[in-house]
């Protein structure tokens, strides 16, 4: 079983950000843009279900990934995730609905990907079908996320899973 390991944080200056992702020795990797769509067997919003199906594109690469019941300790969350390659998002997506599966969510983002050590920092900005800024960071452990939040220190505050319900 894979697991996933995230926080997700809200900041006010991106520049910021990146200065101080640079002064605690956090490396660039690249950028890219993101094209999500969310499927669920009930016709709930996403913060509502408990698991569900992504599929995900990624210039020319598509997954679909299973994501399970989230636990959540002090706005860190771990749930199952479970990711497999595809090569035909369109058609997938015409399965599920057929099998029926409600389409529950759609969004486009732009990320920007850090790694400190083992630990991945995105910079995410969606921006479709609103607008939602925050960074979220994954790691093996809910020690190493801890650790990264507090070298971030006044810079970022968890993000309220309220601030979400504007991509409804």
């Amino acid at each position: 079983m894979a697991e996933e390991i995230e926080v997700k944080l809200k900041y006010i200056n991106k520049e910021e950000i990146k200065a101080k992702l640079k002064e605690i020795g956090a490396k660039f990797e690249e950028e890219y843009d993101l094209h999500d769509t969310y499927f669920s067997k009930e016709q709930k919003s996403l913060g509502e279900v408990e698991e569900f199906l992504r599929i995900r594109k990624k210039g020319d690469k598509q997954e679909l990934t299973y994501k399970g019941k989230k636990e959540e300790d002090k706005g860190i969350w771990k749930r199952e995730e479970i990711n497999v390659p595809i090569g035909n998002a369109e058609n997938l997506i015409k399965i599920l609905k057929c099998l029926g599966l409600n389409k529950i969510k759609e969004n486009k983002s732009t990320r920007e990907c850090w790694k400190l050590e083992e630990v991945e920092i995105m910079i995410i900005n969606i921006t479709f079908p609103a607008e939602l800024n925050f960074i979220e960071i994954e790691a093996k452990d809910i020690q190493e996320i801890r650790k990264v939040v507090d070298l971030l220190g006044s810079l970022v505050e968890i993000l309220p899973e309220e601030e979400f319900k504007k991509l409804d």
